[in-house]
């Protein structure tokens, strides 16, 4: 069964297809769910004016670096842990952002994370009544700068602290690294259905933030060539696409997304 931002994705091409070309789209299958032995593209659709016009459609998640989304995860989890060890120890008329690095952050796993967590909650609850708002104070651990940010007075989030999101070095970099590998994955499987006179369509799914400057290489517009159909860019929202972005659209590249290119969802897509 699919997954919900999966499915959410595929509905909004159909939305954006009806738009540009007037003709309704179904989804016929999803193909890598009955084929398990080699990889298969996510969906299949069909017009409803020609059965003989159908579309193979790749969806994936758009990291700005890679190991985004499990750094999302585990940072949130081990802020949490020193939020815990820091109960009642810390003002209860602000509130504190702490910022750890995704490097340090992928290196804290048994007893160093709980080491790290005891260390930090320790010296949070030293400094914490110390720092006024909208102030922040640094600590180095092994090489890595963390902040702690005393952000206000809330009512909800007095005396805790909560988990502010970092971007490692070289963000920009990485981000385009990141964009060029997400497509030139999914060529393999959409080749496949453009060798079998398929139109075929790339979902890109932005966790990343990528503003719409930052393009695909040259090298991998090379390698695209004719196999990708549509490249579309969408923003989410709790697994449902919120905002679409055409990039490319048959031969044409878009380096700035047209108006009449982008695309808004209200809660039924269908």
């Amino acid at each position: 069964m699919k997954k919900q931002n999966e499915q959410s994705a595929c509905e909004a091409f159909i939305t954006i297809l009806y738009n540009l070309t007037g003709k309704q789209y179904v989804q016929l299958e999803s193909p890598d769910e009955r084929n398990r032995v080699t990889p298969d593209v996510d969906f299949l659709l069909e017009s409803n004016d020609d059965e003989h016009e159908t579309i193979a459609i790749e969806h994936t998640i758009l990291e700005s670096f890679e190991g985004q989304i499990e750094y999302v995860k585990r940072s949130y989890d081990i802020v949490g842990s020193i939020n815990l060890e820091c109960d009642n120890k810390i003002p209860n008329d602000r509130y504190y952002f702490l910022a750890i690095p995704p490097e340090l952050i992928d290196s804290l796993v048994g007893e160093t994370r709980k080491r790290f967590v005891r260390d930090f909650a320790s010296w949070i609850a030293e400094v914490a009544p110390r720092l006024e708002i909208d102030k922040t104070t640094e600590s180095d651990y092994e090489g890595h700068n963390i902040k702690l940010i005393c952000s206000g007075n809330n009512q909800e989030l007095n005396g805790n602290l909560w988990r502010m999101p970092q971007q490692p070095e070289n963000d920009e970099i990485l981000r385009a690294q990141r964009l060029n590998r997400a497509i030139a994955d999914k060529l393999p499987k959409l080749a496949k259905y453009k060798e079998s006179n398929f139109t075929t369509a790339l979902l890109l799914e932005d966790i990343a933030s990528i503003p719409s400057t930052v393009m695909v290489s040259s090298d991998e517009k090379r390698k695209i060539g004719n196999i990708i159909d549509y490249l579309v860019v969408f923003a989410s929202n709790k697994d449902r696409m919120v905002i679409g972005n055409i990039w490319k659209e048959k031969s044409i590249w878009h380096s700035s997304v047209p108006f009449n290119r982008r695309f808004s969802f209200t809660k039924s897509q269908k």
